[in-house]
């Protein structure tokens, strides 16, 4: 048994450290977007001219082992948009308004880049495959379909919200 002389020592808070420049924020290393670079941006090249985050790209730079920020932070905000569409469906199955709301702003955000509604439609297969790589073998014909539906319902709404 001690003799209870000792007292804990105090510790000074830790400095949290400096802000480092603005960065886009970490992603998944996992999740395919080399997929989303080879099928979409290879395909279409003119389409890095359209967003000024990817204006620093070099179309012949992008694979599996591009750390293309600019290129993470705009796959992040794709991805994002179909994230917050199955959870607030998920949410209100039965409302779906606030889900098609949101693509009709992502329609109306994209009206200044001279986008058409086929533009829009070749992001389908790059989206399907990421959506399969990712789900690997749990990606059957039925997998495939659902997220072909899901897929022509964020587009459907998206186009009607680019309409002017």
């Amino acid at each position: 048994m001690g003799g209870g002389g000792s007292k804990a020592a105090v510790s000074a808070p830790t400095p949290k450290p400096e802000p480092e420049e603005a960065k886009p924020p970490e992603l998944d290393k996992r999740l395919p977007f080399q997929q989303f670079r080879d099928l979409y941006l290879k395909a279409n090249p003119a389409n890095v001219s359209r967003y000024p985050k990817l204006s620093k790209i070099e179309i012949d730079s992008i694979g599996p082992d591009c750390e293309d920020k600019g290129f993470e932070t705009m796959a992040d905000l794709y991805l994002k948009v179909f994230d917050d569409v199955i959870a607030v469906v998920e949410e209100s199955p039965a409302d779906a308004s606030t889900a098609i709301t949101r693509l009709n702003a992502v329609g109306k955000k994209h009206r200044p880049f001279g986008l058409k509604y086929d533009d829009f439609q070749k992001l389908e297969e790059p989206f399907l495959s990421m959506v399969g790589e990712l789900l690997g073998d749990r990606y059957t014909d039925k997998a495939e379909n659902l997220f072909r539906k899901f897929f022509q319902f964020c587009l459907r709404y998206i186009v009607e919200g680019f309409q002017p």
